[in-house]
């Protein structure tokens, strides 16, 4: 689901909370009333590293309740380092196609980019990024051509084409969700 006006990802936890603050300007993504937004909770999941919970984005709920005529229904604005529905972040999964462009075995790359994690976890990383791959593409052709590429390999080339969009960010990720208000696994 596309949401039109508001926004499906914010780059901090004080960006998030901006957001908060101007909630009732910001039109319900369902039903398109302006007003009847209210914070309703944090998202929190698992840290990479440790077993604490910290938060992964932010509920937001289109409020019928006592006569308000909003849809009742809620949506999500997650943190632009998480991938949804990972544990593992947008960093980790750069960090880890950039050792396999390095020349790593995917395996050696993953053991050394998350050491808690399971070998088939970067398995299956791969194949959904593998099969997000035109998603990708579509958005970042509409910012600028991909560039030339020396590599055979499909996903590294993407990676040339997302730094080629955003060369100054530290996680081309999370750049990439955050600027384009998309999913990177689609």
């Amino acid at each position: 689901m596309r949401y039109p006006e508001g926004k499906r990802y914010c780059n901090t936890e004080a960006d998030l909370h901006q957001y908060m603050l101007s909630l009732k300007l910001v039109p319900c993504p369902h039903c398109g009333r302006t007003g009847f937004l209210i914070g309703h909770g944090f998202l929190r999941g698992y840290s990479e590293t440790e077993q604490e919970h910290v938060v992964r984005g932010r509920r937001f709920f289109c409020s019928n309740r006592h006569r308000r005529r909003g849809c009742g229904r809620t949506f999500s604005v997650l943190l632009s380092d998480v991938l949804k529905g990972f544990m593992v972040r947008a960093n980790t999964l750069w960090n880890y196609l950039k050792k396999v462009a390095g020349g790593m075995s995917r395996r050696a790359a993953w053991e050394q980019t998350r050491k808690s994690f399971s070998r088939e976890s970067g398995y299956r990383l791969w194949q959904r990024l593998n099969k997000a791959q035109t998603h990708i593409r579509t958005l970042l052709c509409r910012q600028r051509p991909p560039p030339a590429s020396s590599s055979d390999e499909p996903l590294f080339q993407l990676m040339d084409h997302v730094n080629c969009v955003f060369p100054c960010a530290s996680c081309p990720f999370s750049s990439f969700q955050g600027s384009f208000q998309s999913s990177l696994m689609g």
